[in-house]
């Protein structure tokens, strides 16, 4: 019994041992990344104009980009998310942070309300709206030729919004949308390409609950 305790000892061993010994796969580098705004919001015309009551309702995004994985559109109806490059925060936390925080701010020709119903009843316009984002993506198959730069393109940074505004008269959608190319393919330059296009797109949502307002006023 004893002869047969050693080796078997010594096989134990050398198998627990050489689980050591196998190869283990290197740990791929994850990034996370926020939207970067470039762009201030629109400023008051001059110290005596009052800022727009804006009341923000829901900030839906579309499902093909509303996870956290940055998304790249391949073909026809064919998009592919990036597990190794994410969104540090949903698109939609972020949509709504960046407009909470640019309607908040000192001077802003936007000033966010809780409910704009209370702002009608003072006989003062205001909007509501709600939002949803419809394009949140690099497009790898509608590249132009080449950037400004003379290199070539890689593709474009792709946003879109669809917004319904509602005054106290009456309500309509809005869609607006916006894009800058990426020069090659790599997660920072999609989600500074997406910063730059998002940012447009909010001075254009800017833009057009200001018109809103005044085409109220105006009837």
């Amino acid at each position: 019994m004893i002869r047969w305790a050693l080796p078997a000892l010594l096989l134990t061993t050398w198998l627990l041992g050489g689980c050591t010994l196998i190869p283990e796969r290197e740990a791929v580098d994850r990034a996370w990344f926020l939207l970067e705004l470039p762009a201030e919001p629109a400023p008051l015309q001059n110290e005596t104009d009052r800022p727009l009551a804006v009341e923000l309702g829901s900030v839906r995004v579309a499902p093909a980009y509303s996870g956290k994985g940055l998304v790249y559109r391949v073909g026809d109806h064919r998009y592919e998310s990036d597990y190794y490059n994410e969104w540090f925060l949903t698109p939609a936390e972020q949509i709504e942070q960046l407009l909470r925080d640019r309607w908040t701010r000192k001077d802003a020709a936007v000033e966010l309300v809780d409910d704009a119903a209370d702002v009608w009843a003072e006989g003062r316009p205001a909007v509501q709206i709600h939002l949803l984002v419809t394009a949140l993506y690099g497009d790898l198959e509608s590249a132009s030729p080449e950037a400004d730069s003379g290199e070539p393109v890689r593709g474009l940074g792709r946003v879109g919004l669809r917004t319904q505004l509602r005054t106290a008269e009456r309500s309509r959608l809005a869609e607006m949308e916006a894009q800058h190319a990426i020069e090659r393919r790599s997660a920072a330059r999609l989600v500074s390409a997406l910063s730059q296009a998002t940012a447009d797109v909010l001075v254009e949502l800017e833009h057009e609950l200001l018109r809103e307002a005044e085409r109220e006023a105006h009837e």
